[in-house]
């Protein structure tokens, strides 16, 4: 059976008028208020509707209910910059795969919540590497949905999301383990992280274009991957997991979180993604 840990996700929000400096209603603007703090957690157009964290969390419970592809999970949410973001994830403890022999990989759904715009409600299926607890991030389509705060919570759609992702999930063991016969090198690797994760904005003039702290810190990780799993696609994949679900030392950990899962989402559609196939096969 699911098991939640509260993580203090269903304190109460209102939506409220904005008045200005002599006490007149902004038109076209609202508020989203935490009315146990008073505290402001959004402001909005007349478009956005509300979608409390609560909701989501209760509309994905229903969702994997619905989609019944297992009653063994567990379901946990944490919040980030005062209840103003939300990330949750289910477990499912009996859905694995394994790539290789004893590096088991668990069936998992994140989902994301806020209250001040930054992230639309929004649902992925994945995986978790049970090795160290890396989370392993998909790029495919078919596991993920979002929603607009200006549209209502789909559940029926979301349970569809769910079947679709568990079945991407288990063919990806396959491709798992085709991963584990292309052979990447040192240079390759990071000539590819030089290129995606450790990339610097284009408006930036900086010399070198990439960013030399992180492109270090993932040469490092992608050593101590590549010593345990051999220099292939499957090691530098985790590495790139690794390196999105160890954030805790930074300043807000559920945000590095987010925004590290979606580089390397946008890393695996880069050109140099695809071209480790033709490298070398081991």
């Amino acid at each position: 059976m699911f098991d939640i840990q509260q993580n203090c996700w269903e304190f109460p929000v209102e939506t409220q008028p904005i008045y200005d400096s002599l006490g007149n209603v902004i038109a076209g603007n609202k508020a989203i208020v935490r009315t146990d703090t008073n505290d402001v957690l959004g402001v909005h157009g007349s478009r956005y509707q509300m979608v409390t964290h609560d909701d989501v969390v209760n509309s994905i419970i229903d969702s994997v209910d619905q989609a019944n592809v297992s009653t063994d999970y567990k379901v946990k949410v944490h919040t980030a910059d005062n209840g103003r973001k939300l990330r949750g994830e289910v477990i499912f403890e009996n859905l694995t795969v394994e790539p290789q022999v004893g590096d088991y990989v668990q069936f998992r759904i994140s989902f994301f919540n806020s209250y001040d715009g930054s992230w639309a409600f929004s649902q992925a299926a994945d995986g978790l590497r049970l090795w160290c607890l890396n989370g392993c991030t998909t790029p495919m389509g078919t596991a993920r949905t979002r929603f607009k705060h200006t549209q209502s919570i789909n559940v029926d759609a979301s349970a569809a999301k769910i079947v679709n992702g568990l079945d991407t999930f288990m063919n990806n063991k396959e491709l798992w383990q085709e991963w584990m016969k292309v052979s990447v090198s040192d240079e390759t690797a990071e000539a590819f992280f030089k290129a995606t994760l450790a990339k610097t904005s284009s408006h930036q003039k900086l010399v070198n274009k990439h960013n030399d702290k992180q492109l270090e810190n993932l040469l490092g990780q992608w050593v101590r991957e590549s010593g345990q799993l051999g220099r292939n696609k499957w090691a530098l994949y985790n590495c790139m997991t690794y390196w999105a679900t160890h954030t805790k030392a930074l300043k807000n950990p559920i945000v590095a979180n987010r925004n590290r899962e979606d580089a390397i989402a946008k890393a695996m559609t880069h050109k140099r993604w695809h071209e480790l196939e033709y490298e070398g096969v081991i």
